[in-house]
């Protein structure tokens, strides 16, 4: 109910999330062990608002317990309406490989919408995992890391077959700054140039002399030291 009025068009639970202290205390991840609660708080979810009520699942909690075909057939019975899945295991968080048959398999055991996750770092991910699993849409998460372009890529690479160079330097520095800047007004000068510092070792992976300048801008504290900095190293 305190969730309603809010100003976004769904409502995602997320079933997904694998870090122990949330695990730890039975919610996230941990509820893919408890299928039942999971369809009651889901029915008890959809009937209390008007929005749209989503859910992210995994493959399962473990090895032992795959059971995202379980889980989506739950969730569409409980009147949710689209599900997305990630092809990891709690266990496993983020290693190894995505396993994407587990999507395919969701997909054809609910009539609901079915969203992949798990290893679109490119737009051929993307493309990849739509066509062998049949699922309706992608979620991309570690590859939107130092790439908020992925997004367009995967689009015109849907609707022409055309792949995106990687952004200029000049782009790349005009990108990271608004990154910055946006940060700023949202947390706070301070705290923002203390996360931005991870945001430019993703954004700057690969280019030239990389490492010396992700060690320079662990001693950033402002926007205009920032600036300075990415003029001095991306001209």
């Amino acid at each position: 109910m305190f969730l309603e009025p809010g100003p976004y068009d769904i409502i995602d639970f997320n079933m997904g999330f694998p870090v122990p202290k949330v695990v730890n205390n039975h919610e996230g991840s941990a509820l893919m062990k408890e299928p039942k609660l999971a369809g009651k708080i889901l029915r008890a979810m959809v009937k209390a608002v008007k929005k749209p009520v989503t859910v992210k699942i995994r493959k399962g909690f473990d090895e032992t317990h795959i059971n995202a075909v379980e889980i989506a057939k739950i969730a569409e019975d409980a009147g949710v309406s689209a599900i997305a899945v990630h092809g990891r295991t709690r266990e496993q968080y983020y290693s190894g490989t995505a396993d994407w048959d587990v999507i395919r398999q969701v997909k054809e055991a609910v009539t609901i919408p079915v969203i992949g996750n798990g290893d679109i770092f490119k737009a051929e991910d993307a493309a990849g995992m739509m066509e062998q699993t049949g699922c309706d849409g992608v979620m991309v998460a570690r590859g939107a890391r130092g790439n908020p372009w992925i997004f367009q890529e995967i689009r015109k690479f849907m609707e022409t077959g055309q792949s995106r160079p990687r952004p200029k330097t000049d782009e790349l520095r005009e990108m990271i700054l608004r990154h910055g800047q946006m940060l700023s007004e949202f947390k706070g000068e301070a705290m923002a140039m203390r996360e931005m510092r991870k945001h430019v070792a993703w954004y700057t992976a690969g280019c030239p002399h990389s490492a010396s300048l992700r060690e320079a801008v662990n001693r950033v504290e402002t926007m205009a030291e920032l600036k300075s900095l990415l003029e001095e190293r991306l001209a």
